[in-house]
């Protein structure tokens, strides 16, 4: 079943998204989650099986000033548990998201990969992306890490 994030499942993201970024200072935040359900435009999916999450994807919707009022889509995130892997729930979660993309009149969806993750690169171009006539690039800002609260 895939349903979007509740501030309940903030352990269990905080798990996948350590899975996703090891060594990096991830720190999950309830009322972040709670924030995005309650926007139209972002969505926090969680993939769960037998009462367990066992896959996560962030999406976003963005203004985009070159066709009219459509947005176009931002996937981030995405991660299944290591131990829940192919059994099609990546896919799955992916399927959501085009569905979700149709639902908004998305133009397009965009998403980076780590090039060293070269089975998620034959994932995602089973899935019908490409990545021949693009390039991704992006710089880190700063810190990553916040303060102690």
């Amino acid at each position: 079943m895939i349903r979007q994030a509740t501030a309940e499942d903030r352990a269990a993201i905080q798990r996948l998204y350590e899975m996703l970024c090891p060594g990096e200072p991830v720190r999950v935040i309830a009322s972040r989650i709670e924030e995005i359900a309650d926007s139209p435009d972002h969505y926090l999916l969680v993939h769960v099986t037998d009462g367990k999450v066992d896959g996560s994807v962030f999406v976003s919707f963005c203004p985009d000033p070159m066709f009219g009022t459509l947005p176009y889509t931002v996937v981030e995130n995405l991660i299944v548990d290591t131990e829940a892997q192919q059994r099609g729930i990546g896919r799955s979660l992916m399927h959501r998201v085009e569905e979700l993309g149709r639902e908004h009149s998305s133009t397009k969806i965009m998403l980076q990969s780590q090039r060293s993750r070269e089975g998620v690169q034959t994932f995602f171009a089973g899935l019908g992306y490409d990545s021949d006539h693009t390039f991704g690039y992006k710089k880190v800002l700063g810190d990553k890490r916040e303060p102690s609260f």
